[in-house]
């Protein structure tokens, strides 16, 4: 079970009375996909290959752009059944964490 410090979601700390507020895997793992989609290789200094940087790629090649989402979603650990585009354009991300 992964075990995170929860975020708005606009990304900023979220306190319950005071304190951080800690959650379990089913409400982290958006944010987690947020996370990887946002930075960019090298953002996170202990895993410096971790990162998509979606908003300077998302011009690039399409299957290449949800190749390398599904990559890095995979590699944090994420089983990923769909990667894709809807209708009106927003990036869909399916899956999640394994239970343990």
């Amino acid at each position: 079970m992964i075990r995170d410090i929860l975020q708005t979601a606009d990304g900023d700390l979220d306190f319950f009375e005071g304190d951080l507020s800690i959650a379990t895997t089913e409400r982290v793992t958006g944010q987690h996909k947020r996370d990887i989609l946002l930075a960019a290789p090298g953002d996170f200094a202990e895993h410096p290959t971790v990162g998509v940087a979606a908003v300077d790629s998302i011009q690039d090649d399409t299957e290449q752009f949800l190749r390398n989402v599904r990559k890095q979603m995979q590699a944090d650990g994420i089983v990923v059944t769909e990667v894709t585009f809807d209708a009106a354009g927003a990036l869909i991300i399916e899956g999640g964490y394994e239970k343990h």
